[in-house]
């Protein structure tokens, strides 16, 4: 049992330290997620250009091909 008790606050120091380390180098969670949010919004303004886009060059190529099939 003196062995068990001894690992037992052996984990329990190595898991504080871990802690605490661990805190001291958190970064600072607001900026992270307004850093994702930003990046979010960007891709999600890309894919909706690009669906447009697609959509559009799709539209033209088939207007093109039905006036010249006439």
């Amino acid at each position: 049992m003196k062995l068990l008790s001894k690992i037992a606050l052996g984990s329990t120091a190595a898991l504080g330290s871990a802690m605490a380390s661990a805190t001291a180098t958190t970064p600072d969670v607001a900026a992270t997620i307004e850093t994702a949010v930003a990046a979010g919004q960007s891709n999600y303004t890309l894919v909706v250009v690009g669906l447009l886009s697609l959509a559009s060059i799709g539209f033209g190529v088939g207007f093109i091909i039905s006036k010249l099939s006439r």
